[in-house]
Formats: C-alpha cells, structure tokens, sequence
C-alpha cells in the first residue's frame, strides 16, 4: 500500500475517538449534493426508470463513497454534523446501532422526508409509528409475518406459488425486467391475498401510483387514489383466503390503534418492488461469476426447491441474495429526528436533529474487506453487522426478514433448477469489482 493511502487512514483511526466531528460548510454542500440530492432523485420509494438510468451512468453511487472516505479519513469519529449540527451522518458501528436501537423512540421514522412521502399511502403504518402505537403495530406484524420462525406457518404454499409463477415465466425471448415484475406482481397478490387476486392488475397499478405520488414528498393529503386503493384491499379483508397473510389477521395480536389495514401496503411494495429488484440483481450476480454459480448450483444439486425445509437450508444461495442486498441497496439511506435532546458519540443533539445513515456508503466501505466483491460466506454465520440495512437492524427491523429470505431463494432456486440464464446487460467480469450501480430495469438475460 503506498503511502498516500496509508496515511489518511491512520489519520481517521487516530482521530476514532472524536464523536462527531463539524464539517466545513463547503464539506457538508458537498455531501448533499454527492450524497442526499442523488438518493432522493432516484426514487425514495420506488426508483425512477429516467432518474436510475442517468445515475448509473454518472455513477453516484461511487461518487458518494469516495466523498464520504474522504471526509471520514481527514475527520475520523463515529460520523459528522453538517450545516451546523442541524444534519448528522454517521458511519461508526456504535453510532449506528445506536440510532437503530433506539428507533422509535429518540430516533424518529415519522419525521423527515421519507415520512412525508409514506404518508401519502400509509400514513398509520408500523414504519412510522412510535411508542404504544409502534408496539401495538409491531406485534402485529411480527404475528402475521411469524418474525420468530425460520419458515412461515404457511411456508409450503409460498414456496409452491413461488413454483407455479417460475413455471408461467416465458423466458423463449431471454429474460428482461418486465418478465421478472410480472412475477413478483403475481406472487405478491397471492401470498399477500390469496390466488383470486393474482390478476388484480389495477390494485397493483393504484399502488404504482401513490408510490410516484410519495416520490414527489410534499403535496396534498390523501387523493381519490388512496381511497380507492384502500377501498380495494377492505373488500379482500372482509373475506380472507386461506393460508395467505390475510389469513393470519384473526389471531394477530390488533386492537383499534392497529389499522391492520394500513400495514398492508408495505408488504406490497416490499415483496414486489423491493425483493424483486433484489432477487433480478442476485441472479445476475450468481450467473456472471462461473465459481460463485458453481457453489450455488452445487447446493441445489439434490435439494427440492418445493420443499419449504429445503429452501430453508440453501444457506449459500441465502448469503448470495443478502450480498445483493448489500451491495446495490434499494434503501440508499435511513433517516432518522430526534424526538428530543439526546447524546450520541459522546456529542449533544439538539431535539429535531435530521440523523442519516448512508447505506450507499457504509455497505461498500473500502475500508472493509471484499467490499465490492460477491462474498456470501460473510453471512454464513447468522450475524448481522449494523452497517448493512437492506432489512435494517435494532427495533426498526424488518419484521418480514425471515419469509424475505424464504420467497427470494425459492424464487432463484426454481429458476436456477429450471433454467440456465446467462447475463446480457451489463456486462460483469468474473473476479472484478462489481459496480456501484446496477441498473435492473436495464439488465437483459438469456436463457
């Protein structure tokens, strides 16, 4: 390592113990412009096909790393306040785990830009509740979702849509997004509310729509939208299929302050918006590296992806989707207010302080081993490292983590079984550094 590298870091390990250093005002225009301006751009909730095309070919992504490792090495600390202490970043574990830990309670998720744009579809949901509110609605979830268990109580029948939706897949042509979101549409409406609602194509579409309404932040309150939409998921609540979530209602833990109803929308968007992006980008990933889909496909050698149990046990396929999710985050940053005064690194923050963690920088942390690299071994182990929040971490996690893990693999796996996809676009080379940026509306196979 040649000194001009060498040195900046042992200035930031010197400089650890600072707590939150202040930046420069042009060091902090500097973050929100390389930083904050190009999250909000692509999309807080749903990421702009336009906007993500021109990022990736800027590559903001890497530009937010280098700037951040640069002010973390010249600064040091657990993160750093901008413009004055009104705006925090922070970067070090503790930091981190602290912010999570106490989410929603100290750190605030109902508060900030992301809180205004969720209020345009689910105002009452868990993600931006706090106290006995955000008790009430988390037991719900975790009831409903089965937070504790490894497999779904209704396992066996996700994992058999998850078969019968690979199975429509017409990959004659190769296979491109709108093939891939077409499944998650389908697999989302069933898992969700039952196999009548697989073609409900207009309650996807009404969701679309308040999504890019929540894209925009401020703007007025609820719309002839959101009442139907909601109108839509009531009449599937008044009759609930079996073994779908919907189903779960009854025995969920709920009183009035619950609105079970309005937890509904971030299952939607999380399974087929966000684990579809995530699930397309792992598979690219696994199939553009010949020794990572060696290792994968030698793990399913054997195992039958319509068995719950056994899709539980492809750990390695597991790690690979985790990779995914922690190299090209669709969360690109957690936003957090504290709710009063409070001390965090040793600094005092005023109540109303706007905290950020940037997954974009803390998931490809060049200090960090592998960093740009595929390494599903490094979640072999169960643990989770702060840093790493596509699924979060502390009391904001996500309550869904475990059928997260359960539907992605049974969809690769059953692809993977069926099929031999090859990578198009973009082009990524066994053994380089994978980019920063992953267009998913871009990527192209064939099979």
């Amino acid at each position: 390592m040649s000194t001009e590298v060498a040195e900046p870091l042992t200035q930031g390990a010197e400089q650890a113990g600072n707590g939150l250093p202040e930046a420069s005002l042009p060091e902090s225009l500097k973050v929100v412009r390389t930083a904050i301006v190009p999250s909000i751009a692509r999309g807080l909730f749903v990421p702009r096909r336009g906007a993500m095309k021109l990022l990736t070919r800027l590559d903001t992504d890497r530009r937010t790393v280098e700037a951040l490792a640069k002010l973390r090495d010249k600064h040091g600390g657990e993160g750093i306040r901008l413009l004055r202490g009104r705006l925090v970043v922070v970067w070090g574990r503790d930091a981190i785990q602290e912010v999570l830990d106490r989410s929603a309670d100290v750190y605030a998720s109902d508060a900030g830009v992301k809180a205004k744009g969720m209020s345009h579809f689910q105002p009452e949901a868990l993600t931006l509740s706090r106290g006995e509110e955000w008790r009430d609605r988390r037991a719900f979830n975790e009831s409903v979702l089965a937070t504790s268990e490894r497999l779904h109580p209704f396992a066996e029948r996700f994992v058999s849509i998850a078969d019968d939706e690979v199975r429509r897949l017409d990959v004659e042509d190769g296979l491109g997004w709108q093939d891939w979101e077409r499944l998650f549409d389908r697999l989302t409406l069933r898992v969700i509310f039952g196999d009548r609602a697989a073609g409900d194509q207009e309650l996807t579409d009404l969701l679309e729509k308040l999504l890019a309404q929540a894209n925009r932040l401020p703007g007025p309150g609820p719309n002839d939208t959101y009442y139907e939409f909601y109108g839509r998921l009531e009449r599937y609540l008044r009759d609930p299929e079996s073994a779908t979530l919907l189903a779960r209602f009854g025995e969920a833990p709920h009183t009035d302050r619950t609105r079970v109803v309005q937890q509904i929308p971030h299952w939607m968007f999380a399974t087929r918006d966000t684990l579809g992006a995530n699930t397309y980008r792992a598979l690219g990933a696994i199939v553009a590296d010949p020794t990572v889909e060696r290792r994968v496909r030698n793990e399913l050698d054997g195992a039958d992806p319509s068995d719950p149990a056994a899709v539980d046990g492809l750990r390695y396929l597991e790690g690979c989707l985790e990779e995914a999710m922690r190299l090209w985050p669709t969360t690109p940053l957690i936003g957090r207010e504290t709710t009063r005064e409070t001390t965090l690194a040793g600094e005092r923050l005023e109540e109303g302080t706007q905290v950020l963690i940037l997954n974009v920088f803390n998931h490809r942390d060049p200090r960090e081993r592998n960093a740009d690299g595929l390494d599903a071994d490094r979640w072999v182990d169960g643990g989770r490292d702060p840093r790493f929040n596509h699924l979060s971490n502390g009391t904001q996690d996500c309550p869904g983590g475990p059928l997260v893990h359960l539907l992605g693999k049974a969809v690769l796996a059953q692809v993977l079984t069926r099929h031999s996809p090859r990578l198009q676009e973009p082009r990524l080379e066994p053994g380089e550094p994978l980019p920063h940026m992953l267009d998913f509306y871009r990527m192209r196979f064939a099979v």
